[in-house]
Protein backbone atom coordinates (compact mmCIF):
# COMPACT_ATOMS: atom_id res chain seq x y z
CA UNK A 1 0.00 0.00 0.00
CA UNK A 2 1.57 3.66 -0.79
CA UNK A 3 0.20 5.65 2.73
CA UNK A 4 -0.42 9.26 2.59
CA UNK A 5 1.59 11.84 3.86
CA UNK A 6 -0.72 12.68 6.47
CA UNK A 7 -2.06 10.05 9.19
CA UNK A 8 -4.35 12.18 11.06
CA UNK A 9 -6.98 10.00 12.36
CA UNK A 10 -10.07 11.17 10.06
CA UNK A 11 -13.57 11.32 11.53
CA UNK A 12 -14.61 8.68 9.02
CA UNK A 13 -12.15 6.03 10.50
CA UNK A 14 -12.54 7.16 13.89
CA UNK A 15 -16.18 6.28 13.59
CA UNK A 16 -15.83 2.82 12.06
CA UNK A 17 -12.76 2.03 14.44
CA UNK A 18 -15.27 2.90 17.19
CA UNK A 19 -17.99 0.91 15.84
CA UNK A 20 -15.47 -2.17 15.74
CA UNK A 21 -14.65 -1.60 18.94
CA UNK A 22 -17.94 -2.03 20.45
CA UNK A 23 -20.13 -4.33 18.02
CA UNK A 24 -20.75 -7.31 18.18
CA UNK A 25 -19.16 -9.29 15.64
CA UNK A 26 -15.02 -10.26 16.07
CA UNK A 27 -13.41 -8.47 13.15
CA UNK A 28 -9.85 -8.37 14.44
CA UNK A 29 -7.69 -10.14 16.50
CA UNK A 30 -7.24 -9.83 20.16
CA UNK A 31 -4.49 -7.05 21.46
CA UNK A 32 -2.14 -9.75 22.02
CA UNK A 33 -2.71 -11.68 19.16
CA UNK A 34 -1.02 -11.10 15.81
CA UNK A 35 -2.06 -11.35 11.73
CA UNK A 36 0.47 -10.36 9.05
CA UNK A 37 -0.27 -8.36 5.87
CA UNK A 38 2.20 -7.46 2.88
CA UNK A 39 3.31 -3.70 2.79
CA UNK A 40 4.47 -2.39 0.01
CA UNK A 41 5.83 1.40 -0.03
CA UNK A 42 6.55 4.32 -2.79
CA UNK A 43 8.46 6.64 -1.67
CA UNK A 44 10.10 9.79 -3.47
CA UNK A 45 13.53 8.66 -1.90
CA UNK A 46 15.69 6.04 -1.61
CA UNK A 47 14.82 3.64 -1.35
CA UNK A 48 11.98 4.40 -4.21
CA UNK A 49 10.40 0.84 -3.13
CA UNK A 50 10.15 -1.97 -0.43
CA UNK A 51 8.34 -5.04 0.31
CA UNK A 52 7.84 -6.52 3.46
CA UNK A 53 5.76 -9.04 6.06
CA UNK A 54 4.25 -6.52 8.79
CA UNK A 55 3.03 -8.52 12.00
CA UNK A 56 0.20 -5.83 13.69
CA UNK A 57 -2.51 -5.81 16.17
CA UNK A 58 -5.91 -4.94 16.46
CA UNK A 59 -5.15 -1.47 17.37
CA UNK A 60 -2.37 -1.10 14.37
CA UNK A 61 -4.60 -2.10 11.80
CA UNK A 62 -6.93 0.16 12.71
CA UNK A 63 -4.62 3.04 12.60
CA UNK A 64 -3.41 1.63 9.50
CA UNK A 65 -6.80 2.03 7.87
CA UNK A 66 -7.38 5.63 9.18
CA UNK A 67 -3.79 6.28 7.50
CA UNK A 68 -5.15 5.36 4.24
CA UNK A 69 -8.69 7.50 5.32
CA UNK A 70 -10.37 4.31 3.63
CA UNK A 71 -14.26 4.23 3.77
CA UNK A 72 -16.08 2.68 6.32
CA UNK A 73 -17.38 -0.24 3.85
CA UNK A 74 -13.64 -1.03 3.99
CA UNK A 75 -14.16 -3.15 7.60
CA UNK A 76 -16.53 -5.38 6.46
CA UNK A 77 -14.56 -7.01 4.09
CA UNK A 78 -11.69 -7.59 6.49
CA UNK A 79 -13.74 -10.23 8.59
CA UNK A 80 -13.34 -12.67 5.51
CA UNK A 81 -9.82 -12.76 6.21
CA UNK A 82 -7.97 -15.11 9.19
CA UNK A 83 -6.18 -17.83 9.67
CA UNK A 84 -8.36 -20.88 9.29
CA UNK A 85 -8.84 -23.71 7.57
CA UNK A 86 -12.32 -24.36 6.59
CA UNK A 87 -13.11 -22.23 3.38
CA UNK A 88 -15.40 -19.71 4.95
CA UNK A 89 -16.83 -16.63 3.66
CA UNK A 90 -16.24 -18.24 -0.29
CA UNK A 91 -19.90 -16.91 -1.44
CA UNK A 92 -19.32 -13.56 0.52
CA UNK A 93 -18.59 -11.01 -1.93
CA UNK A 94 -19.36 -6.99 -2.79
CA UNK A 95 -18.66 -4.06 -4.37
CA UNK A 96 -18.38 -0.93 -2.64
CA UNK A 97 -17.17 2.38 -3.89
CA UNK A 98 -17.23 6.30 -3.48
CA UNK A 99 -17.24 8.96 -5.73
CA UNK A 100 -16.18 12.77 -5.03
CA UNK A 101 -17.20 15.55 -7.25
CA UNK A 102 -15.91 19.05 -7.71
CA UNK A 103 -17.20 21.78 -8.27
CA UNK A 104 -17.18 21.90 -11.98
CA UNK A 105 -19.33 18.30 -11.75
CA UNK A 106 -15.59 16.18 -12.66
CA UNK A 107 -14.73 13.62 -10.20
CA UNK A 108 -12.00 14.61 -8.17
CA UNK A 109 -11.78 11.15 -6.40
CA UNK A 110 -12.83 7.49 -6.78
CA UNK A 111 -12.96 4.84 -3.93
CA UNK A 112 -13.23 1.25 -4.69
CA UNK A 113 -13.24 -1.94 -2.71
CA UNK A 114 -14.55 -5.44 -3.50
CA UNK A 115 -13.51 -8.79 -2.72
CA UNK A 116 -11.88 -10.83 -5.84
CA UNK A 117 -12.78 -14.47 -6.45
CA UNK A 118 -9.70 -17.12 -7.57
CA UNK A 119 -7.44 -20.03 -7.70
CA UNK A 120 -4.61 -21.19 -6.50
CA UNK A 121 -1.83 -24.19 -5.55
CA UNK A 122 -1.97 -25.14 -2.02
CA UNK A 123 1.55 -26.02 0.10
CA UNK A 124 2.15 -28.98 1.67
CA UNK A 125 -0.52 -31.46 0.22
CA UNK A 126 -0.24 -35.00 0.32
CA UNK A 127 0.18 -37.52 -2.92
CA UNK A 128 -2.98 -37.58 -4.81
CA UNK A 129 -5.02 -34.87 -3.32
CA UNK A 130 -6.67 -32.05 -4.54
CA UNK A 131 -3.61 -29.60 -5.05
CA UNK A 132 -5.84 -26.41 -5.54
CA UNK A 133 -7.91 -23.72 -3.28
CA UNK A 134 -10.35 -21.30 -3.96
CA UNK A 135 -9.39 -17.58 -1.94
CA UNK A 136 -10.03 -14.57 -1.24
CA UNK A 137 -8.53 -11.56 -2.43
CA UNK A 138 -9.31 -7.81 -1.03
CA UNK A 139 -8.65 -5.14 -2.98
CA UNK A 140 -9.08 -1.64 -1.93
CA UNK A 141 -8.06 1.75 -4.29
CA UNK A 142 -8.54 5.35 -3.75
CA UNK A 143 -7.58 7.34 -6.82
CA UNK A 144 -7.16 11.23 -6.30
CA UNK A 145 -7.11 12.89 -9.32
CA UNK A 146 -6.07 16.54 -7.15
CA UNK A 147 -3.32 14.86 -5.04
CA UNK A 148 -1.83 12.70 -8.09
CA UNK A 149 -1.74 9.77 -5.97
CA UNK A 150 -3.16 6.56 -5.34
CA UNK A 151 -3.80 4.09 -2.39
CA UNK A 152 -3.64 1.12 -1.99
CA UNK A 153 -5.08 -2.05 0.74
CA UNK A 154 -4.24 -5.35 -0.82
CA UNK A 155 -5.16 -8.29 1.13
CA UNK A 156 -4.03 -11.84 -0.19
CA UNK A 157 -3.33 -11.14 -3.75
CA UNK A 158 -3.40 -14.04 -6.16
CA UNK A 159 0.52 -15.25 -6.46
CA UNK A 160 0.87 -14.17 -10.02
CA UNK A 161 -0.72 -11.02 -9.36
CA UNK A 162 2.14 -10.94 -6.73
CA UNK A 163 4.96 -11.48 -8.63
CA UNK A 164 3.96 -9.00 -11.10
CA UNK A 165 3.40 -6.22 -9.33
CA UNK A 166 6.76 -6.71 -7.55
CA UNK A 167 8.16 -7.21 -10.12
CA UNK A 168 7.10 -4.39 -12.03
CA UNK A 169 7.60 -2.35 -8.66
CA UNK A 170 11.36 -3.20 -8.64
CA UNK A 171 12.36 -3.16 -12.05
CA UNK A 172 10.79 0.71 -12.66
CA UNK A 173 12.51 2.06 -9.00
CA UNK A 174 8.51 2.62 -7.86
CA UNK A 175 7.84 5.86 -9.75
CA UNK A 176 7.79 4.30 -13.69
CA UNK A 177 5.82 1.20 -13.03
CA UNK A 178 2.37 0.80 -14.93
CA UNK A 179 0.54 0.09 -11.95
CA UNK A 180 1.49 3.53 -10.51
CA UNK A 181 1.23 5.11 -13.71
CA UNK A 182 -1.90 3.30 -14.74
CA UNK A 183 -4.51 3.31 -11.65
CA UNK A 184 -6.44 1.16 -13.43
CA UNK A 185 -4.02 -1.36 -14.13
CA UNK A 186 -4.00 -3.35 -10.74
CA UNK A 187 -7.75 -4.18 -11.48
CA UNK A 188 -6.69 -5.67 -15.30
CA UNK A 189 -4.13 -7.54 -13.76
CA UNK A 190 -6.18 -8.87 -10.93
CA UNK A 191 -8.97 -9.99 -13.16
CA UNK A 192 -7.26 -11.33 -16.09
CA UNK A 193 -4.85 -13.65 -14.46
CA UNK A 194 -6.98 -15.76 -12.45
CA UNK A 195 -8.07 -17.91 -15.41
CA UNK A 196 -4.81 -19.84 -16.14
CA UNK A 197 -5.25 -21.29 -12.60
CA UNK A 198 -8.63 -21.49 -13.40
CA UNK A 199 -8.26 -23.67 -16.24
CA UNK A 200 -6.04 -25.85 -14.94
CA UNK A 201 -8.24 -26.60 -12.25
CA UNK A 202 -11.24 -27.52 -14.34
CA UNK A 203 -8.65 -29.62 -16.03
CA UNK A 204 -7.48 -31.22 -12.96
CA UNK A 205 -11.61 -32.22 -11.96
CA UNK A 206 -12.79 -32.81 -15.70
CA UNK A 207 -9.43 -35.37 -15.68
CA UNK A 208 -10.28 -37.23 -12.35
CA UNK A 209 -14.28 -37.04 -13.33
CA UNK A 210 -12.57 -39.03 -16.94
CA UNK A 211 -11.10 -41.65 -14.35
CA UNK A 212 -14.24 -42.13 -12.42
CA UNK A 213 -16.00 -42.34 -16.08
CA UNK A 214 -13.87 -45.44 -17.20
CA UNK A 215 -14.36 -47.05 -13.72
CA UNK A 216 -17.78 -47.15 -14.43
CA UNK A 217 -18.01 -48.48 -18.43
CA UNK A 218 -15.77 -51.29 -17.08
CA UNK A 219 -17.95 -51.90 -14.39
CA UNK A 220 -19.73 -55.24 -14.68
CA UNK A 221 -23.69 -56.01 -14.24
CA UNK A 222 -23.87 -60.11 -14.44
CA UNK A 223 -23.30 -61.25 -11.19
CA UNK A 224 -21.09 -64.26 -12.22
CA UNK A 225 -19.38 -61.81 -14.00
CA UNK A 226 -18.17 -58.95 -11.86
CA UNK A 227 -14.39 -57.02 -11.56
CA UNK A 228 -12.89 -55.43 -9.17
CA UNK A 229 -14.48 -52.64 -9.77
CA UNK A 230 -18.20 -53.73 -8.74
CA UNK A 231 -17.05 -54.17 -5.34
CA UNK A 232 -19.42 -52.82 -2.75
CA UNK A 233 -16.48 -50.58 -1.03
CA UNK A 234 -15.22 -49.26 -4.53
CA UNK A 235 -18.41 -48.40 -5.86
CA UNK A 236 -19.36 -46.40 -2.43
CA UNK A 237 -15.82 -44.69 -3.02
CA UNK A 238 -16.70 -43.77 -6.46
CA UNK A 239 -19.91 -42.53 -5.32
CA UNK A 240 -18.08 -40.08 -2.98
CA UNK A 241 -15.21 -39.19 -5.34
CA UNK A 242 -18.08 -38.18 -8.00
CA UNK A 243 -19.80 -36.13 -5.15
CA UNK A 244 -16.75 -34.51 -4.09
CA UNK A 245 -15.58 -33.33 -7.49
CA UNK A 246 -19.48 -32.16 -8.22
CA UNK A 247 -19.11 -30.06 -5.13
CA UNK A 248 -15.83 -28.86 -6.22
CA UNK A 249 -17.75 -27.32 -9.67
CA UNK A 250 -20.13 -25.84 -8.07
CA UNK A 251 -17.67 -23.97 -5.75
CA UNK A 252 -16.03 -22.91 -8.93
CA UNK A 253 -19.47 -21.88 -11.02
CA UNK A 254 -20.44 -20.31 -7.69
CA UNK A 255 -17.19 -18.00 -7.68
CA UNK A 256 -17.27 -17.03 -10.67
CA UNK A 257 -20.87 -16.06 -11.31
CA UNK A 258 -20.02 -13.62 -8.37
CA UNK A 259 -16.97 -12.18 -10.03
CA UNK A 260 -19.16 -11.30 -13.50
CA UNK A 261 -21.53 -9.34 -10.83
CA UNK A 262 -18.58 -7.45 -9.41
CA UNK A 263 -17.09 -6.80 -13.24
CA UNK A 264 -20.65 -5.48 -14.43
CA UNK A 265 -20.80 -3.42 -11.23
CA UNK A 266 -17.27 -2.00 -11.65
CA UNK A 267 -18.09 -1.20 -15.48
CA UNK A 268 -21.39 0.54 -14.64
CA UNK A 269 -19.07 2.76 -12.31
CA UNK A 270 -16.71 3.29 -15.09
CA UNK A 271 -19.17 4.26 -17.24
CA UNK A 272 -20.31 7.01 -14.20
CA UNK A 273 -17.00 8.17 -14.11
CA UNK A 274 -16.46 8.69 -18.09
CA UNK A 275 -19.68 10.95 -18.43
CA UNK A 276 -17.79 12.79 -15.14
CA UNK A 277 -14.69 13.43 -17.13
CA UNK A 278 -14.03 15.80 -19.91
CA UNK A 279 -14.18 14.76 -22.95
CA UNK A 280 -11.27 13.74 -25.24
CA UNK A 281 -8.81 14.78 -21.97
CA UNK A 282 -6.31 12.17 -20.75
CA UNK A 283 -8.65 10.34 -17.87
CA UNK A 284 -11.35 10.02 -20.19
CA UNK A 285 -8.86 7.79 -22.72
CA UNK A 286 -7.88 6.24 -19.53
CA UNK A 287 -11.29 5.32 -18.47
CA UNK A 288 -12.68 3.61 -21.98
CA UNK A 289 -9.69 1.38 -22.32
CA UNK A 290 -9.82 0.63 -18.91
CA UNK A 291 -13.78 -0.14 -19.43
CA UNK A 292 -12.62 -2.62 -22.74
CA UNK A 293 -10.46 -4.38 -20.10
CA UNK A 294 -13.62 -4.85 -17.45
CA UNK A 295 -15.39 -5.83 -20.89
CA UNK A 296 -12.82 -8.47 -22.00
CA UNK A 297 -12.34 -9.86 -18.31
CA UNK A 298 -16.29 -10.18 -18.43
CA UNK A 299 -15.90 -11.99 -21.51
CA UNK A 300 -13.26 -14.48 -19.98
CA UNK A 301 -15.30 -15.24 -17.26
CA UNK A 302 -18.46 -16.04 -19.00
CA UNK A 303 -16.54 -18.57 -20.81
CA UNK A 304 -15.17 -20.19 -17.51
CA UNK A 305 -18.45 -20.44 -16.59
CA UNK A 306 -19.47 -21.80 -19.67
CA UNK A 307 -15.98 -24.61 -19.37
CA UNK A 308 -17.19 -25.29 -15.24
CA UNK A 309 -21.13 -25.68 -16.03
CA UNK A 310 -20.07 -28.54 -18.88
CA UNK A 311 -18.08 -30.35 -16.53
CA UNK A 312 -20.76 -30.32 -13.56
CA UNK A 313 -23.11 -31.67 -16.41
CA UNK A 314 -20.20 -34.69 -17.30
CA UNK A 315 -19.70 -35.38 -13.29
CA UNK A 316 -23.99 -35.20 -12.79
CA UNK A 317 -24.02 -37.74 -16.16
CA UNK A 318 -21.10 -40.00 -14.63
CA UNK A 319 -23.09 -39.85 -11.40
CA UNK A 320 -26.55 -41.09 -13.79
CA UNK A 321 -24.45 -43.63 -15.42
CA UNK A 322 -22.97 -45.11 -12.02
CA UNK A 323 -26.13 -45.47 -10.91
CA UNK A 324 -28.06 -46.91 -13.64
CA UNK A 325 -24.90 -49.41 -13.30
CA UNK A 326 -25.84 -50.33 -9.65
CA UNK A 327 -29.57 -50.48 -10.24
CA UNK A 328 -29.15 -52.49 -13.25
CA UNK A 329 -26.95 -54.83 -11.05
CA UNK A 330 -28.67 -55.18 -8.04
CA UNK A 331 -32.30 -55.98 -10.51
CA UNK A 332 -29.65 -58.94 -11.83
CA UNK A 333 -29.19 -59.85 -8.55
CA UNK A 334 -32.73 -59.62 -6.88
CA UNK A 335 -33.27 -62.05 -10.54
CA UNK A 336 -31.01 -64.41 -9.65
CA UNK A 337 -32.27 -64.61 -5.91
CA UNK A 338 -35.99 -64.60 -7.18
CA UNK A 339 -35.10 -67.94 -9.14
CA UNK A 340 -33.21 -69.60 -6.86
CA UNK A 341 -36.15 -68.94 -4.35
CA UNK A 342 -38.08 -70.67 -7.13
CA UNK A 343 -36.13 -73.38 -7.74
CA UNK A 344 -36.39 -74.26 -4.17
CA UNK A 345 -40.43 -73.58 -4.18
CA UNK A 346 -40.26 -76.41 -6.70
CA UNK A 347 -37.87 -78.31 -5.10
CA UNK A 348 -40.07 -78.06 -2.03
CA UNK A 349 -43.35 -79.18 -4.09
CA UNK A 350 -41.45 -82.28 -5.00
CA UNK A 351 -40.78 -82.94 -2.02
CA UNK A 352 -44.46 -82.91 -1.24
CA UNK A 353 -45.68 -84.85 -3.83
CA UNK A 354 -43.22 -87.88 -2.85
CA UNK A 355 -44.16 -87.59 1.00
CA UNK A 356 -47.91 -87.65 -0.67
CA UNK A 357 -47.44 -90.34 -2.42
CA UNK A 358 -45.77 -91.74 0.84
CA UNK A 359 -48.67 -90.92 2.99
CA UNK A 360 -50.91 -93.36 0.58
CA UNK A 361 -48.42 -96.28 0.69
CA UNK A 362 -48.43 -95.97 4.80
CA UNK A 363 -52.43 -95.62 4.71
CA UNK A 364 -52.06 -98.79 2.15
CA UNK A 365 -49.81 -100.31 4.66
CA UNK A 366 -52.05 -99.38 7.49
CA UNK A 367 -55.25 -100.99 5.93
CA UNK A 368 -53.37 -104.24 5.28
CA UNK A 369 -52.07 -104.44 8.49
CA UNK A 370 -56.06 -104.26 9.92
CA UNK A 371 -57.01 -107.43 7.84
CA UNK A 372 -53.37 -109.36 7.87
CA UNK A 373 -54.05 -108.51 12.31
CA UNK A 374 -56.75 -111.74 12.69
CA UNK A 375 -54.86 -113.91 10.04
CA UNK A 376 -51.56 -113.65 12.15
CA UNK A 377 -53.85 -114.20 15.07
CA UNK A 378 -54.90 -117.44 13.88
CA UNK A 379 -51.78 -118.70 12.28
CA UNK A 380 -49.86 -118.13 15.71
CA UNK A 381 -52.22 -120.20 17.46
CA UNK A 382 -54.17 -117.32 19.54
CA UNK A 383 -57.49 -117.96 17.60
CA UNK A 384 -58.55 -121.68 17.09
CA UNK A 385 -61.79 -123.77 15.83
CA UNK A 386 -63.39 -125.28 18.24
CA UNK A 387 -66.14 -127.16 16.38
CA UNK A 388 -66.79 -126.67 12.49
CA UNK A 389 -70.78 -127.12 12.50
CA UNK A 390 -71.95 -124.62 13.93
CA UNK A 391 -68.65 -123.19 13.49
CA UNK A 392 -67.19 -121.34 16.77
CA UNK A 393 -63.94 -120.10 17.48
CA UNK A 394 -61.87 -119.87 20.63
CA UNK A 395 -59.44 -117.35 21.67
CA UNK A 396 -56.64 -117.90 24.31
CA UNK A 397 -57.16 -115.49 27.69
CA UNK A 398 -54.48 -113.25 26.94
CA UNK A 399 -55.79 -112.79 23.03
CA UNK A 400 -59.16 -111.80 25.00
CA UNK A 401 -57.78 -108.98 27.12
CA UNK A 402 -55.58 -107.88 24.20
CA UNK A 403 -59.06 -107.84 22.21
CA UNK A 404 -60.92 -105.85 24.91
CA UNK A 405 -58.13 -103.03 25.25
CA UNK A 406 -57.00 -102.29 21.23
CA UNK A 407 -60.35 -103.06 19.73
CA UNK A 408 -61.93 -99.72 21.36
CA UNK A 409 -58.61 -97.47 20.63
CA UNK A 410 -57.96 -99.15 17.12
CA UNK A 411 -61.93 -98.13 16.31
CA UNK A 412 -61.56 -94.67 18.00
CA UNK A 413 -58.29 -94.10 15.71
CA UNK A 414 -59.81 -95.38 12.06
CA UNK A 415 -62.59 -92.67 13.26
CA UNK A 416 -60.39 -89.77 13.59
CA UNK A 417 -58.45 -91.16 10.47
CA UNK A 418 -61.86 -91.11 8.41
CA UNK A 419 -62.27 -87.87 9.90
CA UNK A 420 -58.95 -85.83 9.01
CA UNK A 421 -59.66 -87.94 5.34
CA UNK A 422 -62.88 -86.12 5.18
CA UNK A 423 -61.69 -82.85 5.98
CA UNK A 424 -58.38 -82.89 3.89
CA UNK A 425 -60.54 -83.66 0.86
CA UNK A 426 -63.22 -81.14 1.93
CA UNK A 427 -60.36 -78.31 1.44
CA UNK A 428 -59.03 -79.92 -1.92
CA UNK A 429 -62.16 -79.53 -3.55
CA UNK A 430 -62.62 -76.27 -2.35
CA UNK A 431 -60.09 -75.09 -3.95
CA UNK A 432 -60.34 -76.74 -7.11
CA UNK A 433 -63.68 -75.50 -7.34
CA UNK A 434 -61.82 -71.22 -6.23
CA UNK A 435 -59.27 -71.93 -9.26
CA UNK A 436 -56.54 -72.54 -7.03
CA UNK A 437 -55.06 -75.90 -7.81
CA UNK A 438 -52.65 -78.00 -5.57
CA UNK A 439 -49.44 -78.52 -6.80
Amino acid sequence: MWPLPNTQYDVRAASAAESLEHGQEKVFSDPKERFEIEVAEVTSKEPAYGWSHLPITKPGAIKLFSALRAFPELYQYISAFSNRTFPRDEGFAGFDSHTTIGGDAIWTSFESCYLLKYIDRRDGIKQGANPWAIRNALIYQKVNRIDSRTSHLLARLPTAVSRLLGTSLRESGGGDSVFVQDWSHLHTTCFSNIKDNLRQFINYLDHEITDLLHRVIMAGVEPEKLNEFDKLQSTARDFKDLQYLSDQIRRVISILELNILTLEIFQKKVQHLITLSPRASPQAVVLESFLENLARCHTEHQFGLLNASSVLKRANATSDQLRDTVSMRNGEFNKTSTEMTSRNTSAMCHLANKSEREAHILKTLTVLALVFVPAGFVAMGFVSLKQESPMQWSATPDLKIYAILSIPLISLTMLIYAMVEMVQRLKERKLEANGHGVV
